[in-house]
């Protein structure tokens, strides 16, 4: 009988939900025993990036994130992030859509009978947004734009139009022809759930956001806005497809996949892989980060910052001070 290694597994720097790590965590249950500690000396750290906490800690670090932030290598010896950049061994493309198990898994199934389908749509287009600050102008934007031809139906906090923000978001996009799954923000690779759970929800997708989207995903299945000029051009799509059935239906008909098979680059045998890799290395030669002399001086700055602001502004006014003189 194999025993499976123990391993020593702090998270930190998440803010109220852990939910990544915990997902990430669940790739590799069955191949070790993990143990979630508080102790600085943990072998390895999972950090986010609501902090700082993670310099406290002397493990091995692996960042990760649903938030659209690259990671900082260095303070992180591995990253599960957006960016599909190669770092050596350190970087693994990683979108949060492959979280969201029941609505990616969605995607690979086989396109569900139009006819039954057809009879629960009632309104044009649904959106599901609750915050605009600090938010791509764009997803504002697609909503005038689309409102101009008929009206959307708003079920999140934001500018709700609906009585209220929906319970149920997936039921309440199923009841509409489109539904807007726009990102926060463009980017290569940055891929979250919005995309899946509009398919879930039986509609067409209008996407924005990963401009590689149409290397994942079929692009005769939704409505990709990098296809297109601007957003304008968009909306008038939007509004010719809405009024032709032929033109609708065929959108709807079209596998989420090519050929119903899930892309290499989504595959969780890269995850595994990735994470292994780290897992299975002597813990001594996990290390990727600069633990020398100006590593450790960086994240002593780093720590003064977080963890004692006022003394560090203190040094920084005081060291001006001796520039002047």
């Amino acid at each position: 009988m194999n025993v499976r290694p123990s391993i020593r597994v702090a998270i930190v720097d998440f803010g109220e939900s852990a939910h990544v790590a915990h997902g990430l965590l669940d790739y590799i249950r069955e191949d070790y025993r993990i143990e979630i500690t508080n102790s600085t000396d943990a072998d390895y750290v999972f950090h986010g990036c609501m902090g700082y906490d993670v310099l406290k800690y002397t493990g091995v670090r692996i960042f990760v994130t649903g938030e659209m932030v690259s990671p900082n290598f260095n303070i992180s010896d591995y990253a599960l992030s957006f960016d599909a950049m190669d770092f050596g061994d350190r970087n693994q493309w990683f979108p949060l859509i492959k979280l969201y198990k029941e609505a990616y898994a969605y995607l690979r199934q086989a396109r569900e009978p139009l006819e039954p389908l057809m009879l629960e749509k009632t309104g044009f287009c649904a959106y599901v947004m609750s915050n605009a600050k600090n938010s791509a102008p764009e997803r504002v934007e697609i909503v005038e734009r689309l409102q101009a031809y008929q009206p959307v139906s708003l079920g999140g906090r934001w500018r709700n139009n609906t009585g209220g923000p929906v319970d149920d978001k997936i039921a309440f996009q199923r009841r509409h022809k489109f539904v807007i799954a726009f990102e926060n923000q463009s980017y290569p690779g940055y891929l979250t759930e919005k995309f899946a759970e509009a398919a879930l929800s039986g509609a067409i997708p209008i996407y924005w956001g990963d401009p590689h989207v149409a290397d994942y995903f079929n692009p005769k299945a939704f409505i990709n806005c990098h296809d297109f000029s601007d957003l304008q051009a968009v909306a008038d799509h939007v509004a010719e497809v809405d009024q032709d059935d032929a033109r609708y239906a065929q959108y709807m008909r079209e596998p989420w996949v090519r050929e119903g098979v899930e892309p290499d680059l989504l595959s969780d045998a890269n995850v595994v892989k990735f994470l292994k890799q780290i897992f299975d290395a002597p813990q001594d030669q996990a290390y990727r980060r600069n633990r020398g002399r100006w590593g450790q001086k960086y994240e002593k700055q780093l720590r003064r910052m977080w963890c004692h602001p006022l003394g560090h502004a203190f040094e920084r006014i005081r060291r001006r001070l001796r520039e002047k003189t």
